[in-house]
């Protein structure tokens, strides 16, 4: 099992999620900061340093799709016990209902999410940024800003963005009682538990 370290005491950490709002965002001004990608975010910014995800199958049916599991060159980490990729750190999920103090793991439920905001604090984040929380459909219909088909239909979807709404409400207490702020850099997000900024702003 894999413990977290502190390796960013003090910094701002940003939170690249799947939601579409990304496509309008300039992500090269990412360059220099640091940055965890949540599943198939990384596609949309490779250069991110962290790879988190805690989808068993995601790994073994999408992996890093499209580009291969050789084009993310940053550290990866899941709560999947099963993945025995030598390439994947493995820590341990809790329940969330508040962000661990333990760097030996990370507290979610519904969401890889949680999960990532958790390994930021851990890493010694004092304000973490959320780029692409926004538990809603584009204007266009898309879910997610990678293009990767989805198996589950839309009302599935619409029960997902429920579930994750709420696991974030729940946990949110603690991240301020630790001393770390979070803004999400959407103002259109469908999620108003943290303060809603433009992305320039965050920068």
């Amino acid at each position: 099992m894999w413990t977290a370290e502190k390796i960013w005491p003090g910094e701002t950490v940003f939170v690249l999620a799947a939601g579409p709002s990304t496509a309008a965002l300039d992500l090269s001004r990412l360059a220099g900061r640091k940055v965890i990608a949540v599943k198939s975010a990384w596609a949309v910014y490779p250069k991110a340093d962290v790879l988190f995800f805690a989808d068993g199958r995601w790994w073994r049916e999408k992996q890093l799709a499209p580009r291969g599991a050789d084009a993310f060159a940053g550290l990866i980490v899941t709560t999947a016990m099963e993945i025995g990729d030598p390439r994947v750190k493995r820590i341990k999920k809790t329940d969330p209902k508040h962000f661990s103090a333990k760097p030996g793991e990370v507290a979610l439920a519904r969401s890889s999410t949680t999960g990532a905001i958790n390994l930021a604090i851990h890493f010694g984040a004092k304000k973490i940024v959320l780029l692409g929380v926004d538990a809603k459909l584009g204007a266009d219909g898309r879910r997610h800003n990678h293009g990767l088909k989805w198996p589950w239909p839309k009302g599935a979807t619409a029960e997902s963005f429920a579930d994750q709404a709420k696991e974030f409400e729940t946990i949110a207490p603690s991240a301020a009682a630790m001393g770390v702020e979070i803004v999400n850099a959407n103002p259109d997000s469908a999620i108003k538990t943290w303060p809603r900024l433009k992305f320039e702003d965050c920068l």
